[in-house]
This record gives C-alpha cells, sequence and structure tokens, in this order.
C-alpha cells in the first residue's frame, strides 16, 4: 500500500508589492455574506498613499459575479477621476483567467468581463493575481458594512483598521501565508 507524502506548512512573508515612481496600482476585492455581495478597493500611488478607496454593495450575486463588480466599479472610477493605473491586482484567481484569457463567460457576467477588459486595454493596464494576505488593505473596508455606497477621498475618512493596514503595506510589512509542501 502507498503512503500519500507527507505535507507540511511553511509561512510565507507576503507583502503588498511597492512601485516605481509614477505609477497607480488599483486592489479589488469582494465577498458574499448570507447572500448578500460587496466589493472594494482603493488606488495608490508608487508610495502606497491611498488616492481613493470605495465600499459597494451588490445585492444577491455569486462571489465570481461580485469579484467583477467590484474590479468594475474601480476602474470605472478611476476613469472618471482621470487617474489611469498601471497595475491592478485581485485576489480572485479565476476572475483573473478570464480577463487574460479573453474568454466568453455566461451572461451577465460577460458583459461585465467585456468593460473591464476595456477600460484596462484604454489604461494601459495588467491584471494580476495576489494573495490575500498583500490584499489585506481592500478586505479590510469590509468592516464598513454600512449599505451601499461608500467613496474615500481621503486617508482619514476610512475606518481605523483600514488605515492601520495601508501603514503596513506603505512600510512593507508582509502578511503571513501557510502554504503546504510536500515533504
Amino acid at each position: 500500500m502507498a503512503c500519500a507524502p507527507s505535507r507540511r506548512r511553511t509561512p510565507r512573508a507576503i507583502p503588498w508589492e511597492k512601485l516605481p515612481l509614477g505609477v497607480l496600482k488599483f486592489n479589488s476585492d469582494a465577498s458574499v455574506n448570507q447572500g448578500r455581495a460587496a466589493g472594494r478597493g482603493l488606488l495608490r500611488d508608487y508610495q502606497g498613499k491611498v488616492i481613493f478607496a470605495f465600499y459597494k454593495e451588490f445585492g444577491e450575486q455569486d462571489v465570481l459575479a461580485a469579484e467583477s463588480l467590484a474590479l468594475l466599479f474601480g476602474l470605472q472610477l478611476c476613469l472618471q477621476r482621470g487617474f489611469r493605473p498601471s497595475l491592478v491586482e485581485v485576489d480572485s484567481k479565476a476572475l483573473v483567467q478570464l480577463v487574460v484569457s479573453g474568454a466568453i463567460a455566461k451572461w451577465p457576467l460577460c458583459n461585465i468581463l467585456r468593460k473591464v477588459r476595456g477600460l484596462l486595454e484604454g489604461f494601459s493596464a495588467s491584471v494580476s493575481h495576489i494573495f490575500r494576505e498583500a490584499n489585506s488593505s481592500a478586505d479590510r473596508l469590509a468592516a464598513v458594512g454600512t449599505g451601499g455606497v461608500c467613496l474615500y477621498d481621503h486617508v482619514h475618512q476610512l475606518p481605523a483598521i483600514v488605515r492601520a493596514s495601508i501603514v503596513l503595506d506603505s512600510r512593507g510589512v508582509p502578511g503571513v501565508r501557510w502554504l503546504n509542501e510536500e515533504g
């Protein structure tokens, strides 16, 4: 009888990565809690300084639709406010694969993806997957949970837990992710 290889868990430091001078990065995230979807995101400069952030509820959606809507809403805010992010990061690997592959998804997700691709192309931006630990500031915006839409133009308007996460990101303090390794 063959034994399965043993697995051990090892910690890995996962930081929010700073950017080259003049580059803007947009991070988004979403979740579904008791059937209600909400998205959030932040646009930051090369030093990690917040340019704007948002929290928006999307009603009844599945997780992939919520992630897509959060990304689309954030990119639309960038366009409306005259900002052009060069890097876009989300912690949904499935969403990144759909956007990058150009695959056609079921309706209405296909329309959301088409709009996201168009905005990314217009910004000349790339989209990539990051671990949740490097997306903690966007993730912590979930604590807002006030209903509807909240837009933040100043970091001091954000909840304390989000401000703390942003400071840690800008100082290069990593989150810890436990990875399974075969031994």
